[in-house]
């Protein structure tokens, strides 16, 4: 059952902490939707200093219909670390077909 679904990658640059991924991870598994890619990048002069952890980037790559995918990028874009994030989507094999 694929009809209306679409591929999306989730792109979010947050402020970096112990717990981010799950905080970022959280919404998807509310809602039912299972990632199928997931990236995270710290800058690469990223130094252990618990006082500065710095910026992540993090990659969510992912199924759903629009409206979930946007509910879901509306609901990580507000969160406290998050300073900025963007919602890239594109048609998935199966719908293409």
């Amino acid at each position: 059952m694929t009809a209306g679904l679409l591929r999306h990658r989730l792109v979010v640059e947050a402020d970096a902490h112990p717990n981010l991924m799950l905080r970022l991870l959280e919404p998807f598994a509310i809602h039912g939707v299972q990632p199928t890619r997931v990236r995270l990048d710290a800058a690469e002069d990223a130094r252990l200093d618990p006082a500065a952890l710095g910026a992540m980037r993090v990659e969510v790559g992912f199924t759903a219909p629009v409206e979930l995918a946007e509910r879901l990028w509306a609901r990580i874009d507000v969160m406290v670390p998050v300073r900025t994030s963007h919602l890239v989507s594109s048609a998935s094999a199966e719908a293409a077909a």
